[in-house]
């Protein structure tokens, strides 16, 4: 699958320009959202239809007709069905119209009745309170009348590209500092990779705009399995991105229990235990509110992290949820692969618990907004004998394809590779299988314990030298020269050093 961009931002961020004097940046965005649910649902609506147009011409013009506006007929497909007055050709018909705003409000309406579970206060009706003309309107509905989603839509996460656009451009023209981040579909597909993911309950306690969840139905599709094994739960603190992530599900044909709220202080699924607990969570959280956790909360057994970061405040809350066999995969920020103080005791715990089988060192620029190399981190409730006392580690930070001067991917290969090493490592074959000197490496707790309880790949699995071809002999000369270089600059230098001071009236 392409990780090639969708190309609307521009076009996007051009028209939020035009509007900004109207408008305020966080009620735009709202505006852009229901526009582009709405293109979009028929677009992929259309492009069905066009397939059926194919399929019913053996029949009559009144059975394909009727074939054509079946509902389900797009719904087993994955596919929404549009009802006539909220398909974007009628939106793009009336255009011009002085009710436009009204047209389009009732168009959203027209949905929440035909999709109450999946829609139902999701998509965003302000169209007729927003501070925007009917000419305004019909020029943002021309503007996302030429976005063309181009073939493989579905695979390419649109809601979450949205959410990284807004991330990148409108939380800045806000003020405020992105303390998370969208996660790249190369992250999520590995990580659902790795873990496996099939049937069961798969969690994600900082859903974002649900980007884990398309990866794992993907993976269901691509193995031919039914979507409808997977029950997704999430929870998400901002009703922007909850309301992605909603509609991020809705246009897949799938179902999830997606709730609002503060994952820290107010988890919504205190008694859920899940198969496959999956997440991004905000980086180096500070201020998370340590001195609001209830005494006695069971998930922190560990310890109670300090406020001033938040990351093993997430990596409790995870292993809490986690089932008797479950598995977790999940982003972290590199700092809690080696932080000491509480941080560093917490982490002993988990690692002498034998929770830790997996971590992987990942190269930077992944995320799109930000450069910042990251670690994937993955736990088991409960491992099997053959991997008990054991980690392991993969360094994958020269791993990656560059596909813009500001972000990298992992490959379908470079995944294939990392996901082959977990699956040598969990059939308990032997280490020489797996091992590979500057890349993995599966370490005991005890040579973990001799490092400090310091979880950084690159400790464990050796440096592979590369062999450029150049003689030792020739090299040394080399380095000596560049040696004596060096010392003869540094000592000139400190004479230059010695006469300031001097004419200052000071000796050194």
């Amino acid at each position: 699958m392409s990780e090639k961009d969708i190309n609307f931002e521009d076009k996007l961020w051009k028209a939020a320009d035009k509007l900004r004097k109207k408008v305020e940046v966080h009620e735009y965005k709202y505006v852009v959202l229901g526009l582009i649910f709405l293109r979009y649902i028929s677009y992929a609506f259309e492009e069905r239809q066009k397939e059926l147009e194919n399929e019913v011409k053996e029949f009559s013009d009144e059975i394909g007709s009727y074939f054509m506006e079946d509902r389900d007929v797009y719904v087993e497909d994955g596919i929404l069905y549009v009802p006539e007055k909220a398909r974007w050709d009628y939106i793009k018909k009336n255009a011009n119209q002085p009710n436009i705003g009204e047209i389009l409000d009732n168009a959203i309406e027209i949905l929440e009745n035909e999709y109450p579970k999946q829609l139902k206060d999701v998509i965003p009706k302000i169209y007729t309170k927003i501070n925007l003309s009917p000419d305004d309107l019909a020029y943002l509905i021309n503007v996302f009348s030429t976005i063309d989603f181009g073939d493989g839509h579905k695979g390419k996460d649109i809601f979450g590209r949205i959410y990284e656009y807004f991330l990148g451009k409108f939380t800045e023209a806000e003020g405020k500092k992105g303390g998370e981040f969208y996660t790249p579909r190369s992250l999520t597909r590995l990580i659902v990779e790795v873990l496996d993911v099939k049937e069961g309950r798969i969690f994600d306690p900082a859903c974002g705009s649900g980007g884990f969840f398309v990866s794992a139905l993907e993976k269901l599709e691509k193995e031919g399995e039914e979507k409808a094994l997977l029950s997704i739960y999430g929870q998400e603190s901002k009703e922007f991105v909850w309301k992605i992530a909603k509609m991020n599900l809705a246009i897949r044909g799938a179902e999830g229990d997606i709730k609002i709220g503060d994952s820290y202080h107010e988890d919504k699924f205190p008694d859920l235990r899940a198969e496959y607990v999956v997440s991004n969570p905000p980086f180096n959280d500070s201020e998370w509110g340590a001195n609001r956790v209830k005494e006695n909360d069971p998930r922190f057994k560990y310890g109670i992290p300090p406020d001033n970061n938040g990351n093993y405040a997430w990596i409790q809350h995870y292993i809490y949820h986690l089932a008797p066999n479950g598995k977790a995969g999940f982003v972290m920020a590199n700092g809690a692969l080696s932080s000491g103080g509480v941080e560093g005791e917490i982490r002993k715990k988990i690692i002498e618990d034998d929770l830790v089988y997996g971590i992987i060192a990942t190269p930077e620029k992944l995320f799109y907004t930000v450069s910042l190399p990251v670690s994937l981190w993955f736990l088991r409730k409960s491992k099997p004998d053959h991997m008990k006392g054991k980690v392991l580690f993969i360094y994958a930070k020269k791993m990656y394809k560059p596909i813009s001067r500001r972000q990298n991917v992992f490959t379908e290969e470079h995944i294939a590779k990392m996901v082959e090493k977990f699956r040598l490592f969990e059939a308990g074959e032997p280490e020489e299988k797996i091992n590979e000197l500057g890349f993995a490496k599966v370490a005991t707790i005890e040579e973990i314990r001799k490092n400090g309880y310091v979880l950084t790949p690159g400790r464990y699995v050796g440096i592979k030298i590369e062999d450029d071809g150049i003689p030792f002999e020739k090299k040394m000369e080399e380095y000596s020269y560049q040696l004596q270089q060096l010392l003869r600059e540094e000592k000139e230098l400190t004479e230059k050093v010695r006469e300031v001071f001097k004419a200052l009236g000071w000796e050194v």
